[in-house]
């Protein structure tokens, strides 16, 4: 039976469809529907390939393996597997280049899927693309139309059998901008209800991103921790109040209070000294 698998690198998918759609390549802008993404390469695969889809593949990063709620929401997507690499502190993806060419080496080894479909523009694939070629898979390198110029390395474009462009069109209703509120500016006063909500997305965030770090620490990791209770070391505290960023599209950069309630919930899910 013929069928595929879609691979899509989301670093990807976010700077130039976000270039494209919201004038930016800022991912913390950026709002993006990936399962209404996931559905229109897989509907286009479809009509275009005739082939079924085995699954979509879903590269991303993440800080200590802690997914994002963005990135939680696309794990209980239906047939869509996610995969993260690593997220370091400059906010760089790192490994992700790796999982794709694992899993497209894997797929053609064992005959399970005669096509691969990749979103993605990144050199470092052209040889996982000629690998799996040798094993008979077809190869349909997707981009997204650029702005300017090209988004997507020529070689692994003539290295591809096939080529196809997801345009403006296409991806605009899939792609917003990010409303970021603007909290206790001078001179502008808010509803306390629209205060209170930004305060409890911003606690979620915090206990979600403390509960999945407590899962994945070591009983010594947390004995060491709440020894410094309530000081949270600089790298952990970093990485606390950029993750509740990311998930929440809010800046806690000047927000004193707010940092005061992330860290506050951080202690709660850790537990105090003992």
């Amino acid at each position: 039976m013929d069928r595929a698998a879609i691979m899509i690198d989301a670093g990807y998918v976010y700077a130039a469809g976000g270039h494209l759609c919201c004038g930016t390549r800022s991912r913390s802008d950026i709002v993006v529907d990936a399962s209404a993404v996931v559905g229109s390469v897989s509907n286009r695969v479809r009509s275009a390939l005739g082939v079924s889809v085995l699954r979509t593949y879903w590269y991303d990063a993440a800080r200590d393996g802690i997914r994002t709620e963005e990135q939680q929401v696309i794990a209980g997507l239906y047939d869509v597997k996610l995969r993260l690499g690593r997220l370091n502190a400059q906010n760089q993806q790192k490994g992700v280049d790796a999982l794709i060419y694992r899993d497209m080496i894997t797929l053609a080894q064992r005959r399970a899927v005669t096509d691969i479909v990749l979103v993605s523009g990144d050199e470092d694939l052209r040889e996982g693309v000629r690998t799996v070629q040798d094993y008979g898979v077809r190869v349909v390198l997707v981009g997204i139309e650029a702005v300017r110029g090209f988004n997507q390395s020529r070689e692994l474009t003539y290295e591809a059998d096939r080529v196809w462009t997801l345009t403006k069109s296409d991806l605009e209703p899939l792609f917003s901008r990010r409303v970021r509120p603007v909290i206790e500016t001078p001179g502008l006063p808010f509803e306390a209800a629209e205060l209170e909500a930004v305060d409890d997305r911003v606690v979620r965030a915090a206990v979600d991103f403390a509960t999945q770090w407590r899962e994945k620490a070591q009983e010594n990791e947390l004995l060491e921790l709440r020894d410094e209770c309530p000081r949270i070391p600089r790298p952990l505290d970093v990485e606390l109040l950029s993750a509740v960023e990311t998930a929440t599209g809010i800046s806690l950069r000047t927000q004193d209070a707010l940092k005061r309630k992330v860290r506050a919930s951080w202690w709660g899910v850790i537990g105090p000294r003992r």
